[in-house]
Protein backbone atom coordinates (compact mmCIF):
# COMPACT_ATOMS: atom_id res chain seq x y z
CA UNK A 1 0.00 0.00 0.00
CA UNK A 2 1.41 3.31 -0.62
CA UNK A 3 1.50 6.25 1.52
CA UNK A 4 1.07 10.14 1.63
CA UNK A 5 2.64 11.96 4.72
CA UNK A 6 1.64 15.37 5.41
CA UNK A 7 3.24 17.66 7.66
CA UNK A 8 1.61 19.85 9.73
CA UNK A 9 3.51 23.18 11.31
CA UNK A 10 1.08 25.14 14.22
CA UNK A 11 -0.13 28.11 15.68
CA UNK A 12 -1.79 29.15 18.35
CA UNK A 13 -2.57 32.58 18.56
CA UNK A 14 -6.22 33.09 20.28
CA UNK A 15 -6.86 32.06 24.24
CA UNK A 16 -7.95 28.54 23.45
CA UNK A 17 -5.02 27.32 21.87
CA UNK A 18 -3.03 29.37 23.58
CA UNK A 19 -4.33 27.12 27.10
CA UNK A 20 -2.83 23.93 25.93
CA UNK A 21 0.25 22.10 25.13
CA UNK A 22 1.85 21.24 22.32
CA UNK A 23 1.32 17.77 22.20
CA UNK A 24 -2.66 18.50 23.35
CA UNK A 25 -3.15 20.29 20.58
CA UNK A 26 -1.74 17.52 18.20
CA UNK A 27 -3.90 15.10 19.73
CA UNK A 28 -7.05 17.17 18.85
CA UNK A 29 -5.56 17.83 15.36
CA UNK A 30 -5.19 13.56 15.01
CA UNK A 31 -8.43 13.02 15.99
CA UNK A 32 -9.92 15.07 13.09
CA UNK A 33 -7.67 13.82 10.92
CA UNK A 34 -8.97 9.67 12.19
CA UNK A 35 -12.24 10.70 10.57
CA UNK A 36 -10.41 11.38 7.30
CA UNK A 37 -8.38 8.62 7.02
CA UNK A 38 -5.03 8.93 8.27
CA UNK A 39 -4.16 6.14 10.39
CA UNK A 40 -0.61 6.76 11.95
CA UNK A 41 0.92 9.84 13.43
CA UNK A 42 4.58 11.34 14.75
CA UNK A 43 4.98 14.47 16.91
CA UNK A 44 8.02 16.08 15.91
CA UNK A 45 8.82 20.00 16.95
CA UNK A 46 6.29 22.80 16.13
CA UNK A 47 3.88 20.07 14.60
CA UNK A 48 2.63 16.63 13.26
CA UNK A 49 3.16 13.87 11.00
CA UNK A 50 0.22 12.32 9.43
CA UNK A 51 0.04 9.23 7.43
CA UNK A 52 -2.73 8.13 4.69
CA UNK A 53 -2.89 5.51 2.03
CA UNK A 54 -2.64 7.76 -0.85
CA UNK A 55 -5.83 6.12 -2.29
CA UNK A 56 -7.87 8.05 0.61
CA UNK A 57 -6.27 11.25 0.41
CA UNK A 58 -8.93 14.29 -0.16
CA UNK A 59 -7.59 17.74 -0.01
CA UNK A 60 -11.22 19.29 -0.53
CA UNK A 61 -11.78 17.63 2.84
CA UNK A 62 -8.63 18.55 4.61
CA UNK A 63 -8.75 22.11 4.01
CA UNK A 64 -12.77 22.31 5.45
CA UNK A 65 -11.35 20.46 8.35
CA UNK A 66 -8.30 22.57 9.16
CA UNK A 67 -11.10 25.57 8.43
CA UNK A 68 -13.47 24.18 10.96
CA UNK A 69 -11.01 23.35 13.44
CA UNK A 70 -12.78 23.21 16.80
CA UNK A 71 -10.01 25.89 18.54
CA UNK A 72 -10.55 29.25 18.02
CA UNK A 73 -6.50 31.01 16.94
CA UNK A 74 -5.10 27.87 16.31
CA UNK A 75 -3.84 27.71 12.70
CA UNK A 76 -2.24 24.94 10.43
CA UNK A 77 0.57 24.93 7.87
CA UNK A 78 1.15 21.98 5.96
CA UNK A 79 2.94 20.28 3.31
CA UNK A 80 2.48 16.45 1.88
CA UNK A 81 4.89 13.98 0.37
CA UNK A 82 4.27 10.77 -1.64
CA UNK A 83 6.52 8.04 -0.19
CA UNK A 84 8.13 5.01 -2.13
CA UNK A 85 5.72 1.97 -1.39
CA UNK A 86 6.61 -0.67 1.17
CA UNK A 87 5.43 -2.96 3.55
CA UNK A 88 4.76 -0.84 6.42
CA UNK A 89 3.77 -3.77 8.75
CA UNK A 90 7.35 -4.94 8.26
CA UNK A 91 8.13 -1.09 9.12
CA UNK A 92 6.35 -0.65 12.01
CA UNK A 93 7.15 -4.50 13.52
CA UNK A 94 11.12 -3.39 13.46
CA UNK A 95 10.98 0.04 14.22
CA UNK A 96 8.27 1.04 16.83
CA UNK A 97 6.87 -2.19 18.21
CA UNK A 98 9.11 -2.83 21.62
CA UNK A 99 7.07 -4.88 24.11
CA UNK A 100 4.98 -3.09 27.22
CA UNK A 101 4.74 -3.43 30.52
CA UNK A 102 1.50 -2.31 32.67
CA UNK A 103 0.62 -2.54 36.55
CA UNK A 104 3.78 -3.17 37.69
CA UNK A 105 4.85 -5.71 35.17
CA UNK A 106 1.57 -7.76 35.85
CA UNK A 107 0.54 -6.91 32.34
CA UNK A 108 3.08 -7.23 29.85
CA UNK A 109 2.18 -6.71 25.50
CA UNK A 110 4.37 -8.00 23.09
CA UNK A 111 4.81 -8.84 19.14
CA UNK A 112 4.73 -12.65 18.23
CA UNK A 113 8.81 -11.90 17.58
CA UNK A 114 9.44 -10.36 21.20
CA UNK A 115 10.93 -12.65 23.86
CA UNK A 116 8.34 -14.61 25.61
CA UNK A 117 7.83 -12.73 29.32
CA UNK A 118 7.52 -15.73 31.50
CA UNK A 119 7.53 -13.69 34.90
CA UNK A 120 4.25 -11.42 33.76
CA UNK A 121 1.19 -12.40 35.48
CA UNK A 122 -0.79 -11.77 32.18
CA UNK A 123 0.88 -11.33 28.51
CA UNK A 124 -0.88 -10.53 25.50
CA UNK A 125 0.49 -11.09 22.04
CA UNK A 126 -0.49 -8.50 19.60
CA UNK A 127 0.53 -8.20 16.02
CA UNK A 128 -0.56 -4.72 15.72
CA UNK A 129 -0.80 -4.04 11.63
CA UNK A 130 -2.60 -0.77 11.26
CA UNK A 131 -5.19 -1.07 14.07
CA UNK A 132 -5.34 1.03 16.77
CA UNK A 133 -4.41 -0.59 20.31
CA UNK A 134 -0.89 -1.87 21.08
CA UNK A 135 -1.17 -0.28 24.73
CA UNK A 136 1.22 2.52 24.07
CA UNK A 137 -1.70 5.29 24.38
CA UNK A 138 -2.91 6.34 27.71
CA UNK A 139 -6.63 5.41 26.72
CA UNK A 140 -5.95 1.55 26.42
CA UNK A 141 -3.75 1.79 29.02
CA UNK A 142 -6.60 3.00 31.58
CA UNK A 143 -8.63 0.54 30.67
CA UNK A 144 -6.21 -2.29 30.73
CA UNK A 145 -5.38 -1.19 33.95
CA UNK A 146 -9.24 -1.85 34.88
CA UNK A 147 -9.47 -4.99 33.76
CA UNK A 148 -6.55 -6.42 35.62
CA UNK A 149 -8.63 -5.93 38.76
CA UNK A 150 -11.53 -7.31 37.80
CA UNK A 151 -13.59 -10.67 38.08
CA UNK A 152 -14.63 -11.04 34.80
CA UNK A 153 -15.83 -15.00 34.85
CA UNK A 154 -19.02 -15.56 33.05
CA UNK A 155 -19.18 -12.34 31.84
CA UNK A 156 -20.71 -11.10 28.62
CA UNK A 157 -18.53 -8.48 26.95
CA UNK A 158 -18.45 -5.67 23.97
CA UNK A 159 -15.89 -4.76 22.51
CA UNK A 160 -16.75 -1.69 20.77
CA UNK A 161 -14.08 0.02 18.33
CA UNK A 162 -12.01 -3.06 19.44
CA UNK A 163 -9.02 -2.23 17.06
CA UNK A 164 -6.44 -5.03 17.40
CA UNK A 165 -9.17 -6.79 19.74
CA UNK A 166 -6.48 -5.83 23.13
CA UNK A 167 -9.27 -4.74 25.25
CA UNK A 168 -11.80 -7.46 24.45
CA UNK A 169 -8.94 -10.14 24.31
CA UNK A 170 -7.77 -9.24 27.77
CA UNK A 171 -11.36 -9.69 29.02
CA UNK A 172 -11.43 -13.32 27.95
CA UNK A 173 -8.41 -14.20 29.85
CA UNK A 174 -9.30 -12.66 32.45
CA UNK A 175 -12.74 -14.64 32.46
CA UNK A 176 -15.20 -13.51 30.41
CA UNK A 177 -17.46 -15.89 28.42
CA UNK A 178 -18.27 -14.54 25.16
CA UNK A 179 -16.86 -11.53 23.38
CA UNK A 180 -18.39 -9.24 20.55
CA UNK A 181 -15.67 -7.41 18.69
CA UNK A 182 -16.77 -4.45 16.60
CA UNK A 183 -14.93 -1.95 14.38
CA UNK A 184 -15.61 -0.23 10.99
CA UNK A 185 -11.76 -0.89 9.65
CA UNK A 186 -11.49 -3.71 7.92
CA UNK A 187 -8.10 -3.99 9.05
CA UNK A 188 -9.46 -4.06 12.33
CA UNK A 189 -11.68 -7.14 11.43
CA UNK A 190 -8.40 -9.11 9.84
CA UNK A 191 -6.25 -8.25 12.81
CA UNK A 192 -8.48 -9.15 15.88
CA UNK A 193 -8.65 -12.64 14.64
CA UNK A 194 -5.22 -13.06 14.03
CA UNK A 195 -4.63 -11.53 17.74
CA UNK A 196 -7.31 -14.06 19.02
CA UNK A 197 -5.46 -17.21 17.62
CA UNK A 198 -1.96 -15.53 18.97
CA UNK A 199 -3.38 -15.60 22.59
CA UNK A 200 -5.20 -18.62 22.46
CA UNK A 201 -8.96 -17.17 22.75
CA UNK A 202 -11.75 -17.76 21.36
CA UNK A 203 -13.79 -14.43 19.90
CA UNK A 204 -17.79 -15.46 19.27
CA UNK A 205 -18.45 -12.75 17.15
CA UNK A 206 -16.26 -9.97 15.05
CA UNK A 207 -18.62 -7.89 13.32
CA UNK A 208 -17.13 -5.12 10.94
CA UNK A 209 -19.63 -1.93 11.44
CA UNK A 210 -20.65 0.71 13.71
CA UNK A 211 -23.13 0.80 16.38
CA UNK A 212 -25.82 -0.09 13.81
CA UNK A 213 -24.69 -3.63 14.61
CA UNK A 214 -25.99 -3.33 18.36
CA UNK A 215 -29.86 -2.55 17.50
CA UNK A 216 -30.74 -6.43 17.52
CA UNK A 217 -28.69 -6.92 21.40
CA UNK A 218 -31.15 -5.16 23.86
CA UNK A 219 -29.57 -6.06 27.40
CA UNK A 220 -27.16 -8.69 26.03
CA UNK A 221 -23.57 -7.51 27.96
CA UNK A 222 -22.02 -7.10 31.06
CA UNK A 223 -19.33 -4.70 30.08
CA UNK A 224 -19.43 -2.99 27.24
CA UNK A 225 -15.70 -1.56 26.31
CA UNK A 226 -15.61 1.66 24.07
CA UNK A 227 -12.59 3.29 24.00
CA UNK A 228 -13.15 5.58 21.18
CA UNK A 229 -13.94 9.16 20.68
CA UNK A 230 -15.84 12.01 22.83
CA UNK A 231 -18.28 12.19 19.76
CA UNK A 232 -18.88 9.25 19.20
CA UNK A 233 -19.69 8.31 22.26
CA UNK A 234 -21.71 10.81 23.00
CA UNK A 235 -23.30 9.65 19.59
CA UNK A 236 -23.54 5.85 20.55
CA UNK A 237 -24.10 6.10 23.69
CA UNK A 238 -27.85 5.17 23.97
CA UNK A 239 -27.09 2.26 21.99
CA UNK A 240 -24.15 1.14 24.50
CA UNK A 241 -27.09 1.53 27.60
CA UNK A 242 -30.04 -0.65 26.18
CA UNK A 243 -26.99 -3.14 25.43
CA UNK A 244 -26.59 -3.71 28.92
CA UNK A 245 -27.85 -6.34 31.12
CA UNK A 246 -29.05 -4.73 34.62
CA UNK A 247 -25.95 -4.07 36.98
CA UNK A 248 -23.72 -3.85 34.07
CA UNK A 249 -21.03 -1.78 33.01
CA UNK A 250 -19.44 0.38 30.25
CA UNK A 251 -16.40 1.96 30.27
CA UNK A 252 -15.63 4.73 28.34
CA UNK A 253 -12.16 6.40 27.00
CA UNK A 254 -10.25 7.80 24.42
CA UNK A 255 -11.20 11.59 25.73
CA UNK A 256 -9.76 14.19 27.82
CA UNK A 257 -10.21 15.68 31.30
CA UNK A 258 -12.31 18.05 30.32
CA UNK A 259 -15.09 16.53 28.83
CA UNK A 260 -15.72 14.13 31.69
CA UNK A 261 -18.80 16.49 32.70
CA UNK A 262 -20.24 16.74 29.19
CA UNK A 263 -20.35 12.83 29.00
CA UNK A 264 -21.08 12.19 32.75
CA UNK A 265 -24.08 14.23 31.92
CA UNK A 266 -25.16 12.45 29.01
CA UNK A 267 -24.89 8.78 30.55
CA UNK A 268 -27.32 10.28 33.44
CA UNK A 269 -30.01 11.22 31.22
CA UNK A 270 -29.45 7.68 29.87
CA UNK A 271 -30.45 5.92 33.37
CA UNK A 272 -26.29 5.51 34.23
CA UNK A 273 -24.45 6.36 36.91
CA UNK A 274 -20.72 6.90 37.37
CA UNK A 275 -18.89 4.84 39.18
CA UNK A 276 -15.54 5.52 38.84
CA UNK A 277 -12.93 7.86 36.92
CA UNK A 278 -9.74 7.35 36.56
CA UNK A 279 -6.99 9.92 34.30
CA UNK A 280 -3.13 9.98 32.81
CA UNK A 281 -1.66 12.47 31.26
CA UNK A 282 -4.86 14.47 30.63
CA UNK A 283 -6.76 11.57 29.45
CA UNK A 284 -9.59 9.78 30.97
CA UNK A 285 -11.49 6.70 31.65
CA UNK A 286 -14.88 6.28 33.15
CA UNK A 287 -16.91 3.58 34.51
CA UNK A 288 -20.38 3.52 33.95
CA UNK A 289 -23.31 1.92 35.95
CA UNK A 290 -27.08 1.20 35.28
Amino acid sequence: MQYVVYRFALQAEGSAGEGLAHEDLCDILSDSLVTLGFDSFEYERGGLKAYIPLELTNEASLEAMLANFPLEGVTFDYEKEILPEVNWNEEWEKNYFQPISLNDGACVIRAPFHTPAKEAEMELIISPKMAFGTGNHETTSLVIAYLMEQDLRGKSVLDMGCGTGILGILALKRGASHLSAIDIDEWAYQNVQENASLNGVHIDEVICSDARALEAKTGEYDLILANITRNILLEDMPAYARCLRPGGRLILSGFYLEDIDLLSQRAETLGLHLCSKRERNRWAMLELGC
